[in-house]
């Protein structure tokens, strides 16, 4: 018996991989994740901050620049912040209505494949469609400026076919990461790659800025020519580092490819748009609070990101740099939580504190009914005699926000990995058109001049979130379902 037990114990250490460690290829994967959201998402707010540098007139009047009702009702802006950037020489006059439909082509694009990007990531290599997806967005950003001046239609197709690439990127990189991250590590390791996009939020319009502002670099088309660049030599290193599977990859140990072979059992056998199981998706209770919440986040990511910046200007009567403080503020206030969230998170599972199920229900609880009464709260105690009270409240947002990602999220990488891509898709879809809903009530209360306009937005945003979350409290799940008839994965032993 003891020579037995002694016989194991090498067989034990050999097996053990530990996530944060500089042999850890799945961290390094990780980060490659990260920077792949930001590439794709900085190449998309590049427009944004272009826009308003290439317009001499908008340029030079941007910091009294307000929303107008004349925009289009399905025309969404999705950073206008872009306003708070610093002057500099443009050439391009377009109107308003033109500015803000180009803004939003890409939108549009994505939204022609999402129907198709989810079924196609589960059949095929997601590491390469990922990397086609970059490529595309990234040489129609460095030629944006080329494309610009040969006409506006042209400009607006090129931004369509962006977003069609990019409509397959958030699933590739999901089905990555249910390929390569146990379960008991997913909500920390989801945490971390989700940052990108709060980098690229944050960062990307003041590196823009930047860039802009300076006279050796000549001005708003190096933005283009930088951010698309950069994108491109991602992906000549992404094509050398990242796999699909741990196991064909050279650059992970071996030690680490029995830890992973150990803990995560791959689904050989491809899904099929015939075999997917559309029905069991389409009436599945754990589906439906994933969803759910994809809308309800929707809806406040996109009103956040697109209107905050008008709020504070409008209501909160705040100077400039003060409104490029505070928009930054809850992006900042995310990342921070995040990176605390997602170990806790996996921590309490793994050490049978509780159920993964139940711990993302806790951190769901806290992300929807946080920003809920944050968003309520924003909506009605900021004024413009104590405008400063808007500022904790972004903090608290922005921290109680990072829930969902410990949340639903963890969900949507868990209950199917073979349909993950698919599942990832339908996600998007349910965001893209909660975009839509913020946008078309923010465009019609404006229209209509209504006094409490946005008491009205903030406080749907709250309801929504509330509702999405007791949705989740009850019916959520990171189960893998019976509907994936894939293997199960297998959990780790404490």
């Amino acid at each position: 018996m003891t020579d037995k037990v002694c016989d194991q114990r090498p067989e034990t250490q050999m097996t053990h991989s530990p996530l944060f460690s500089l042999k850890s290829h799945r961290l390094r994967i990780c980060l490659f994740l990260l920077l792949a959201l930001y590439m794709g998402s900085a190449n998309r707010m590049a427009l944004s901050t272009g826009i308003v540098a290439s317009d001499p007139d908008r340029a030079a009047t941007m910091t009294s620049w307000r929303w107008s009702a004349k925009i289009p009702i399905f025309s969404i802006t999705m950073f206008p912040h872009a306003i708070l950037l610093p002057c500099c020489q443009g050439h391009l006059s377009w109107t308003p209505s033109q500015q803000s439909f180009l803004l939003s082509s890409s939108f549009y694009g994505s939204f022609i494949t999402i129907f198709v990007s989810g079924a196609v990531i589960d059949q095929f290599s997601p590491s390469k469609i990922l990397s086609v997806g970059l490529i595309v967005s990234a040489v129609l950003t460095v030629v944006a400026p080329f494309l610009a001046d040969i006409s506006y239609e042209v400009l607006v197709g090129s931004r369509m076919i962006i977003g069609m690439a990019e409509s397959f990127i958030v699933p590739a990189i999901n089905m990555l990461a249910t390929r390569w991250f146990p379960t008991s590590e997913k909500t920390t390791l989801a945490a971390l790659y989700t940052s990108g996009l709060q980098f690229a939020a944050g960062g990307a319009s003041l590196l823009a800025a930047q860039i802009c502002r300076s006279t050796t670099l000549q001005g708003w088309p190096a933005i283009f020519y930088i951010f698309g660049a950069v994108t491109l030599i991602f992906v000549v290193i992404w094509f050398i580092f990242v796999n699909d599977r741990p196991s064909v990859s050279r650059w992970t140990s071996e030690t680490e490819k029995k830890y992973l072979e150990k803990h995560i059992v791959a689904n050989k056998k491809k899904p099929s748009l015939r075999t997917s199981p559309w029905k069991a998706l389409a009436t599945s209770i754990p589906v439906h609070s994933i969803l759910l919440c994809s809308f309800a986040f929707g809806f406040s990511t996109s009103t956040m990101q697109a209107y905050l910046p008008t709020y504070l200007r409008e209501q909160l009567a705040l100077p400039v740099d003060k409104i490029g403080l505070y928009t930054l503020a809850p992006f900042v206030a995310q990342i921070i939580a995040k990176t605390m969230c997602g170990p806790l998170t996996d921590y309490v599972a793994r050490k049978g504190i509780t159920s993964l199920t139940t711990a993302t229900k806790v951190a769901q609880s806290l992300g929807s009914f946080g920003a809920s009464g944050a968003l309520m709260a924003f909506a009605y105690f900021p004024t413009c005699e104590q405008p400063g009270s808007a500022l904790p409240i972004l903090i608290i947002y922005g921290a109680v926000y990072a829930g969902g990602v410990c949340g639903f999220f963890t969900s949507l990488l868990t209950i199917a990995p073979k349909y993950t891509g698919t599942l990832s898709a339908l996600s998007q879809l349910f965001s893209m058109l909660a975009c839509i809903v913020s946008s078309t009530l923010v465009t019609t209360l404006t229209t209509m001049e209504t006094p409490y306009k946005w008491p009205i937005v903030f406080g749907t945003a709250s309801v929504l979130q509330a509702g999405a979350g007791a949705h989740y409290l009850f019916c959520g799940s990171t189960e893998q379902q019976y509907w994936s008839d894939g293997p199960r994965e297998k959990a780790p032993s404490v």
